[in-house]
């Protein structure tokens, strides 16, 4: 699901708050781990008295700053948009503007991704083999409305979608006829015809819907996000490396 700016603060506070409560809770556990700790584990009791005394002096500074979760999500979010964008042959704003507009027809932009990829993979199966599920149109719809298979040649995802669905409307087809074809090209591509029809109109009016209510995050802040999941992904890699190292001194310490 997208967000906004505004969305996301409210995220950041209502997560901080739970964040500031578990780690209360978690620092009375602490300390009636110590104490347990100090009277079962004699001399060995010192080192967890350490862990628990970093811990504590941790937990202050990690409340106020903000929940982790909610950063995670977000980044893991910009990748996934420019992961699906990359997929479908589109930028990642368009991309965004389409599934909002998808989303209010029942596809979701997983879905939506998976329509586009395959439309590319269809047209690319004709260009080099002149068969496949694209051989029908070629053979009895784009001759009747003026197209060619270099007209779909170098378009992008989306725009290639839209040449089809109009090829489609001109040439006059029923419901039952427009159907078959849509789906031929991509699973479920059906449901966004009338998206898609009068030249995409409909398309239009929600992508533009979506940017009014700020839903379409830039690109550049997209790229940025994304390139920050790789960074934190190594982060958090790193440092369940050195506790686990940390943890293993500690225990074989005990020996």
């Amino acid at each position: 699901m997208a967000f906004n700016a505004e969305q996301l603060n409210i995220v950041l506070s209502a997560q901080t708050k739970d964040l500031r409560r578990e780690l209360s809770n978690a620092e009375k556990r602490i300390k009636n781990f110590e104490a347990k700790s100090k009277q079962n584990l004699g001399g060995a009791g010192r080192e967890f008295e350490m862990l628990a005394s970093a811990a504590k002096r941790f937990a202050p500074a990690i409340a106020g700053a903000f929940s982790v979760q909610a950063l995670t999500n977000a980044m893991q979010y910009a990748q996934e948009i420019e992961n699906l964008a990359r997929l479908s042959g589109t930028g990642v704003e368009r991309f965004q503007e389409m599934a909002f507009a998808a989303s209010k027809f029942g596809v979701q932009q997983d879905k939506l991704a998976d329509i586009l990829k395959d439309t590319n993979d269809k047209l690319g199966d004709f260009f080099q083999t002149g068969a496949g599920p694209m051989a029908d149109f070629f053979e009895n719809i784009a001759p009747k409305v003026g197209v060619t298979a270099d007209s779909f040649r170098k378009l992008s995802g989306p725009d290639a979608l839209q040449l089809y669905v109009d090829s489609l409307q001109k040439a006059g087809l029923s419901q039952s006829e427009m159907t078959f074809y849509m789906e031929a090209l991509a699973s479920d591509s059906a449901l966004l015809t009338p998206l898609l029809a009068n030249n995409g109109a409909e398309m239009e009016r929600l992508g533009g819907k979506a940017r009014a209510l700020g839903i379409v995050l830039d690109e550049d802040l997209i790229r940025q996000t994304a390139q920050m999941n790789e960074v934190w992904a190594t982060i958090m890699q790193s440092m369940s490396t050195n506790f686990t190292r940390f943890a293993a001194y500690v225990v074989t310490g005990f020996d």
